[in-house]
């Protein structure tokens, strides 16, 4: 307790002299997005005369303190870059403000579905979204001559590829983030969802048949198709891309910079659909903006929400440090950025990680049953999900 106060009283005392006159915004932005965000801070006061500061915060120390300050009118007018899967705990904690009748139709109208989603929490829209990042399959294409046009032919081509010195395709296995794509894409799921979109945390779908079938997938990468052998992990996998090794590999947007450093020449695709048609849908991450409840310039905070998340500003934002936009229009005015646009349209058909608390207790047996599940050729598929799902329920 004494260290939280401690810390507590420093972020009030960095920050006191701003909190009284104009916008306190908090971020977790850093690198060339806290650079544009501090422009966009700077235009909004040039052109509405609203003092704008801009603290920067680890997500951690943002939640921790927009709990214990908030109610008590020292925290930040706006929170900006909360991924969506951390929203739970600011919405339970009442330190959140409804959005929905500040945000414009244009821009709702706007948002792809997922995104939309993504801010949801019990029914209502507690952020504006601002960009959206996941995995996508990326390619060597001093490896590949032509991208795979169903999933069934990248397994072909990977064994094609898979030689004494390189290797055809890997992600991390073992990896829930990585490997949900497989399972939601042959028809398993987190948790279901009722008529208004909001998830019900009793609905698990990680032991149905669907998930049963994408988990087999995943084992069969290694067993039946001989891709990704024991010991696979992230490192591995996306080591063996620096080095000019692996040809196909299933990785976000995060890992282009080091790719590119590396000298190679990489395209981003979304991965290809199965062979009846089924698109490919892994998990998707949003960021956005939240708004203090407790602000008293909750008008111009509004605004100021607004003023980041408008289509000219997520184009910028694209621009200027590579995000992907959350807005249609701002995706599409950034299309000839060709990472841009490989990893947005890889992302139309994602779903949102979801954001209510009891996602928690999903990693920890997930993670540990693909594990079983890759041990052993004879490993029982059904039964490893059926337990990890009991484990995730409770029972």
């Amino acid at each position: 307790m004494k260290k939280t106060l401690i810390a507590f009283l420093v972020l009030v005392l960095a920050t006191g002299s701003a909190l009284g006159q104009g916008l306190t915004l908090w971020t977790t932005f850093g690198d060339e997005t806290l650079e544009w965000l501090q422009g966009e801070a700077a235009s909004f006061s040039a052109a509405f005369g609203v003092e704008t500061n801009v603290v920067r915060l680890d997500i951690n120390e943002l939640r921790q303190q927009a709990l214990l300050a908030a109610p008590q009118g020292q925290a930040g007018d706006l929170f900006i870059g909360i991924p969506h899967d951390q929203i739970a705990d600011l919405a339970l904690g009442g330190v959140t403000d409804d959005i929905a009748a500040f945000a414009t139709a244009a821009y709702l109208a706007d948002l792809s579905e997922q995104a939309r989603l993504a801010y949801t929490f019990q029914g209502r829209l507690i952020g504006l979204p601002m960009f959206v990042e996941g995995p996508a399959l990326i390619v060597n294409n001093d490896l590949v001559d032509t991208v795979p046009a169903t999933y069934e032919e990248l397994l072909a081509l990977a064994q094609d590829l898979t030689t004494a010195d390189t290797f055809g395709y890997m992600h991390d296995v073992p990896n829930f983030y990585f490997s949900f794509g497989w399972i939601n894409t042959y028809g398993g799921y987190v948790f279901g969802s009722d008529a208004t979109g909001s998830l019900v945390a009793s609905d698990v779908g990680l032991d149905s048949e669907g998930a049963i079938a994408g988990a087999q997938a995943i084992k069969d990468l290694r067993y039946e198709h001989g891709l990704v052998p024991a010991g696979t992990n992230y490192d591995v996998a996306n080591g063996l891309f620096v080095d000019g090794a692996l040809a196909m590999i299933y990785n976000g947007p995060w890992a282009i910079s080091q790719y590119q450093a590396a000298g190679h020449d990489v395209s981003v695709h979304p991965m290809p659909p199965l062979a009846d048609g089924t698109p490919w849908s892994g998990f998707m991450g949003v960021q956005g903006v939240l708004m203090n409840p407790f602000s008293p310039r909750r008008a111009d905070a509004a605004n100021f929400a607004k003023w980041i998340t408008r289509t000219d500003a997520q184009v910028s934002m694209a621009q200027f440090s590579g995000r992907i936009p959350a807005s249609i229009s701002a995706l599409a005015q950034v299309e000839d950025d060709p990472f841009i646009a490989g990893f947005g349209q890889a992302l139309l058909d994602s779903v949102p990680m979801p954001n209510i608390p009891q996602m928690s207790r999903v990693w920890g047996p997930m993670e540990d049953a693909l594990s079983v599940i890759l041990e052993s050729e004879g490993s029982d598929v059904p039964a490893v999900l059926r337990q990890a799902a009991a484990d995730i329920r409770g029972n």
